[in-house]
């Protein structure tokens, strides 16, 4: 019964504070609003049909016209053609317009054409012994062929080595058709009556993609997948400001004297405010899941796939809620004014978040960021939704992760108990 009373004591101080209970609800709502539109926007403008590419055309003949036909098959550029001088070209990409710039200079497939039939007559002269080929019998120039390729500057360089590796295996392909047809065309004059050979594109090794998972899951990480769980997990965290400030007003009131007068531990009470912002945190993560499945979709971004197992994301939210639960108490216990509490639980739930792996995702951070974001405790969380959703992973593979969040809440519980015992006795 005292449990009782003292959540139903805590029940009545939270929703008396109407405005700092929206803030609870609303601030991560924003947030994953925001952040999610913000970050989907970023990997839209390196995904897959949306590389905008700028094509400079002045060959106009079938090296440049096979190249623009593969770069257009490939559904990973947006070409737009113009004619523009070199330092023009410059201009438009430095200036943002576009990613990448290609120039196919004049006469291109002309000397390509050359180069081949060069090749394949110096091929085979070897085979009767004449070593002069015909290139050098012609005198035709054997330089090589060069498009000029422009990225702009804030690209980063492995995507500039993926686009460079693309664009050098189409231009691979039309070099081997360029040399089978002029082995063709040297081979005719040998045979007349043979029939020309097509060229097979099919692949002689084939490389099959797919994104490894523990149980077979193809779930493709996107910014909803990240946004949704990073702020879901700050929100709960921020939740030690409004509980430290109940903590500290309860102490300058008089309330929480009078409640040590009273039969019982302190503990109970202690426990009754546990309880009671743990609920405030599982419903917080309701919301956001319930963002994630219904309103991000309706912005057009992707809907947030929750994996195949509720029973353990309701056990991370859990965990997560226990471990903010458990640091506001802390918090609350150990700050004397208002002012040390929010300032000190604000800053160091911000930094945590930071290096947690919330502001921006771990994977794309340092190896030294990386080696110090294991620390965070919302790193611990953020990890566990992670394989929950992306990589449909069982209780098996994340109970570290959850036992840290277990072990950090008991600690931060048993230090804010310990901290009040010490005070009472001083």
């Amino acid at each position: 019964m005292k449990l009782l009373y003292s959540l139903y004591k805590e029940y009545k101080v939270l929703i008396r504070d109407r405005a700092g209970l929206a803030i609870t609800f609303i601030m991560p709502t924003v947030l994953i609003l925001i952040m999610t539109l913000i970050q989907d926007s970023t990997f839209k403008s390196v995904n897959e049909s949306s590389v905008p590419l700028l094509y400079v055309d002045r060959d106009h003949d079938s090296l440049s016209q096979t190249l623009e036909k593969y770069i257009n098959n490939s559904k990973f550029f947006v070409i737009t053609k113009k004619q523009l001088g070199n330092e023009e070209v410059k201009k438009e990409i430095a200036q943002g317009h576009y990613f990448i710039g290609i120039i196919v200079p004049e006469n291109t497939s002309k000397k390509l054409r050359e180069r081949s039939m060069a090749r394949i007559a110096k091929l085979l002269n070897s085979f009767s012994g004449d070593s002069t080929s015909t290139a050098e019998a012609t005198g035709t120039d054997t330089s090589g062929i060069t498009l000029n390729l422009f990225f702009d500057p804030i690209t980063k360089k492995s995507f500039k080595t993926t686009i460079s590796n693309s664009i050098e295996r189409i231009i691979s392909q039309i070099e081997m058709q360029g040399m089978v047809s002029a082995l063709n065309e040297k081979m005719s004059e040998t045979f007349p009556d043979a029939k020309p050979a097509a060229m097979e594109n099919t692949p002689l090794v084939s490389v099959t993609e797919e994104y490894a998972s523990y149980n077979n899951s193809t779930i493709i990480p996107n910014a909803v997948q990240h946004n949704v769980p990073a702020w879901t997990l700050f929100a709960m965290f921020f939740i030690c400001i409004p509980l430290g400030g109940n903590i500290i007003k309860e102490r300058e009131d008089g309330s929480a004297f009078r409640l040590l007068t009273m039969p019982g531990s302190y503990f109970i009470v202690m426990l009754g405010k546990l309880l009671t912002y743990t609920i405030v945190s599982l419903i917080q993560f309701a919301l956001m899941l319930l963002v994630g499945l219904f309103v991000l979709p309706l912005l057009g971004l992707p809907q947030l796939n929750t994996g195949d197992s509720l029973p353990l994301l309701f056990l991370i939210a859990l965990s997560a809620g226990l471990a903010a639960t458990g640091f506001g108490l802390l918090v609350g216990t150990v700050a004397s004014t208002h002012d040390q509490a929010a300032l000190f639980g604000a800053v160091f739930i911000i930094i945590l978040a930071a290096i947690g792996g919330v502001w921006v995702p771990t994977f794309v951070m340092p190896d030294i960021m990386k080696t110090i974001s294991v620390v965070s405790p919302l790193n611990w969380g953020l990890e566990s939704f992670y394989a929950v959703f992306i990589r449909n992973s069982t209780l098996k593979e994340i109970w570290p992760e959850i036992l840290k969040l277990w072990l950090f809440f008991g600690f931060t519980l048993g230090g804010a108990y310990l901290f009040h015992k010490y005070k009472r006795l001083k």
